[in-house]
């Protein structure tokens, strides 16, 4: 388990560094021209621009969700039996969407009123700005849905 424990928190504190960094150089730097950019922004809403509009009532509801999706994370991390090493890409899933969670989580309570930073711009592709833990949010939920969808059926067939 610790060494699980050891790979949220590094998820986390790369999210949480970044983050802090960008916010306080207030960073605006193209990357690659025309495609990706490193741009401070603030998001008061969720991912991929739903409730842009957010107030201070809808970021107290949406930091409960988190807090509740953290819950329910931590519950199916704690019920994985880590000994057996079929399950590493469940709870590899499990522990980025841990780590993601957390790391909007901390932006909403801990500055509320500004909302979480993002700062990854594929603007040549993309009209919205994330961060890491949105990354680990899509990672993890694709590594969970993989497991689901392939892997679980793998382990209860070889275990009967």
């Amino acid at each position: 388990m610790k060494k699980w424990i050891v790979v949220m928190v590094g998820l986390l504190a790369i999210d949480q560094v970044t983050k802090r960094l960008i916010a306080y150089y207030k960073i605006n730097q193209e990357i690659i021209k025309g495609l990706f950019r490193l741009r401070y922004d603030r998001n008061p809403g969720m991912v991929f621009g739903f409730f842009q509009g957010a107030t201070e009532t809808h970021t107290f509801w949406l930091a409960g969700f988190a807090v509740l999706a953290l819950a329910i994370f931590i519950y199916l991390f704690l019920k994985i039996d880590l000994s057996d090493k079929r399950t590493t890409w469940l709870t590899l899933g499990i522990s980025f969407l841990i780590a993601g969670t957390l790391g909007n989580a901390i932006d909403r309570l801990v500055q509320p009123s500004l909302g979480v930073i993002d700062f990854l711009d594929f603007y040549g592709i993309w009209s919205y700005n994330f961060n890491f833990a949105d990354v680990y949010l899509n990672v993890g939920l694709g590594l969970f849905f993989i497991d689901a969808f392939f892997l679980e059926k793998q382990r209860v067939t070889s275990d009967e």
